[in-house]
């Protein structure tokens, strides 16, 4: 299949995620961290697919999206997606220029040509039954993906079963509390919780503890039993 080759760029970071997948720009990193914590997502190429567009002068050229998304089809029916084409940018400011990166100079962009790729790309998604997205920057800079990014670590690791069952027992017999307050129903012996807290913060990462993560997560944060 042919891809977009990553262009050496001394203004850009590039690079490879865990999973293997390159990325030209740590904006393009943090999205790649959302779809990796994301439960719904089955997995992502990075630019595989190249749509034609036409220029208002009539030139035909080829744009190649950032991302494509598969979400998982084990799910209820209700509950499946489309593929998802998605574009990463930064956030412009009031003349179109991106702002924030890891250096200060300013690059224009070229709203017209955007307009057009991105419709192109409409087009070329919805005729295989996938939708397209523009993600800014400040829609992936939140506190989601720093909470995101610290409980990757945890997403995959193996837990201490007696630990497991008492944090969810407690809590379902309990009701909402802090998480703080939740592990000093096992213990209040720091180097006890800090045993705990990777099965805990586990439990968080593959949702059987729910927590409001769009808003910065800590010992203070209220955790629950999900409803269902």
């Amino acid at each position: 299949m042919v891809t977009r080759r990553i262009k050496s760029d001394p203004s850009r970071v590039t690079g490879t995620v865990a999973t293997g997948q390159k990325f030209e720009s740590t904006l393009e990193e943090d999205f790649y961290v959302l779809l990796r914590f994301n439960p719904w997502v089955e997995d992502f190429e990075v630019q595989t697919v190249q749509v034609p567009w036409t220029d208002k002068e009539g030139k035909r050229h080829t744009y190649t999206p950032d991302v494509l998304v598969r979400y998982r089809s084990d799910v209820p029916l209700e509950d499946r997606r489309p593929p998802m084409l998605c574009e990463v940018k930064p956030d412009l400011d009031a003349e179109g220029r991106t702002v924030g990166g890891r250096t200060r100079k300013f690059r224009k962009e070229n709203s017209e040509h955007n307009t057009l790729k991105w419709e192109a790309a409409e087009h070329f998604a919805a005729a295989k039954g996938w939708g397209f997205k523009v993600y800014y920057e400040s829609d992936i800079r939140t506190p989601y993906l720093e909470n995101a990014r610290f409980l990757l670590a945890f997403l995959e690791r193996s837990v201490e079963p007696r630990s497991e069952t008492a944090l969810l027992n407690n809590l379902a017999r309990m009701g909402p509390m802090t998480a703080g307050d939740l592990l000093a129903t096992i213990t209040t012996d720091r180097q006890d919780r800090a045993l705990i807290l990777p099965t805990f913060y586990h439990l968080v990462a593959t949702g059987r503890i729910e927590a409001d993560l769009t808003e910065p997560f800590t010992l203070k944060s209220t955790v629950r039993v999900p409803e269902h």
